[in-house]
């Protein structure tokens, strides 16, 4: 059998493939509109909002499942290929970057490595695999699938680690046809050396994005464990042993337990979407230390633990441009334009999942801080899941006594508003006036730690 092509293996919806997009668009000068598919992509999805609720997040289920292979197909992957394809990203033009970022994917630190002209590589992959068979309300029916699964893919692919994630509450509808492994690199493959070899300054640094976020979860082998749930609305225990949240949830969407159907927990592990396997890090370190390129780690706790600082440098720096830095953007997921964001003099505060612990985030930021204009974007994923904080939630912001707009989203049609992944980019106006700041400046406001 013919190795899976790299495109095919890879979801393009996830956070690190529609980052990296992002990313290596913005260092062209390119924005991030309709998640960087083009603009026929945006037809289908503005069309949308003309078919009922039901039948958009059927075509939302299908369309999710659609990328993902078979598991048939997991013998024929090869990672390697997976990270050539991920480089290639980033053209050959230009021959050189000041400096390169590796690890958790993250919408903030996207916006650093636009304003710095900074590529960036993602530490974990998504490789969804269809399986009709799969319950959102029972991973433990999940984790057996995997451990029958996985075998042939972890055998081939020695430099991964499998974290098997299994999210009933907002994974809910994409989960229904297939189930997600994200895979993160113990260490360097091939074409990040070969990348940071030839396209990074000599002694240019090597940043690495350690988000500390770490999930309970089911060890299955050396190179393989599963997770129960995912960041976002609900905690760890939550999922694993119930909740009064879970009950009302499971029994709105129709379901007959009160409680998801999870195998205990035995262990922890880097969460599977946002989390930093360590492992990648030594392996940065060993590079680095024998090609002559000092390593920064940027370490947070969890996904928004850099946007209040993020958005507080592009505050710092437009105004130091004389711009009047008045609008904040508050993102979701994968809704992000940081090329839209830089000329358009808007400051970006970026959140994982338009969730309560999302718009807390927010909420905080805004409370000794003045703008007089604040947009939001919510990421639509089809259901109205346990912790969600829906367009009402939002609105709430004015209540700081500024103008508060949803303008991407329909909120009579919210979280099944499919068409925002078309229209999020028509908020962000057009500009002419590109932020570009040093790495220098970026390491010295993170308050970065060299680690080598």
């Amino acid at each position: 059998m013919s190795t899976v092509a790299p495109k095919r293996a890879v979801a393009g919806f996830d956070s690190a493939t529609a980052l990296l997009r992002a990313v290596s668009l913005a260092l062209r000068g390119k924005r991030f509109e309709v998640l960087g598919q083009g603009r026929l992509a945006a037809v289908p999805l503005r069309l949308s909002r003309l078919l009922p609720e039901g039948l958009r997040t059927q075509l939302y289920r299908i369309s999710g499942a659609a990328e993902g292979v078979t598991p048939e197909m997991l013998a024929s992957i090869d990672m390697q290929q997976v990270a050539a394809w991920m480089v290639g990203h980033y053209g050959e033009w230009p021959p050189q970057y000041p400096a390169a970022v590796i690890g958790s994917s993250n919408g903030a630190m996207a916006h650093l490595c636009a304003a710095g002209g900074i590529p960036w590589l993602p530490q974990t992959m998504l490789v969804p695999v269809r399986w009709a068979g799969n319950d959102p309300d029972r991973p433990a029916r999940a984790a057996d699938f995997g451990a029958a699964a996985a075998q042939p893919l972890l055998a081939n692919n020695p430099d991964v680690v499998l974290h098997h994630m299994h999210d009933g509450n907002q994974d809910r509808l994409m989960i229904d046809l297939m189930t997600y492994f994200r895979l993160k690199w113990r260490q360097l493959p091939r074409a990040y050396e070969e990348f940071l070899a030839t396209r990074v300054m000599p002694g240019g640094p090597i940043i690495v994005v350690d988000c500390g976020l770490s999930w309970p979860v089911t060890r299955i082998g050396d190179r393989h464990v599963f997770q129960t749930g995912a960041y976002g609305g609900l905690r760890p225990d939550e999922y694993l042993g119930g909740s009064p949240r879970v009950a009302e949830f499971l029994a709105a969407q129709g379901s007959p337990l009160s409680a998801f159907d999870a195998p205990a927990a035995d262990s922890h592990a880097p969460e599977a979407e946002w989390g930093f396997a360590p492992a990648l890090g030594d392996s940065i370190d060993r590079w680095a230390a024998a090609h002559g390129h000092p390593v920064y780690r940027i370490r947070f706790p969890d996904p928004h633990g850099l946007s209040a600082t993020v958005a507080d440098m592009h505050r710092g720096w437009l105004r130091a441009a004389d711009r009047p830095a008045r609008r904040l953007l508050v993102e979701s997921f994968v809704l992000v334009d940081p090329v839209g964001v830089n000329e358009g003099g808007i400051v970006p505060f970026w959140t994982a999942f338009p969730v309560r612990d999302a718009l807390r985030a927010v909420t905080e930021y805004l409370q000794d801080r003045h703008y007089t204009d604040v947009d939001v974007l919510l990421f639509p994923h089809g259901v109205n899941s346990a912790g969600i904080a829906g367009p009402d939630d939002w609105l709430g912001l004015r209540e700081y006594g500024r103008s508060v707009r949803l303008p991407a989203t329909d909120t009579a049609r919210y979280p099944a508003d499919f068409a925002a992944l078309a229209t999020y980019s028509s908020a962000i106006p057009t500009g002419d006036r590109q932020l570009r700041v040093s790495v220098r400046k970026i390491l010295e406001q993170l308050g970065h730690a060299r680690t080598a």
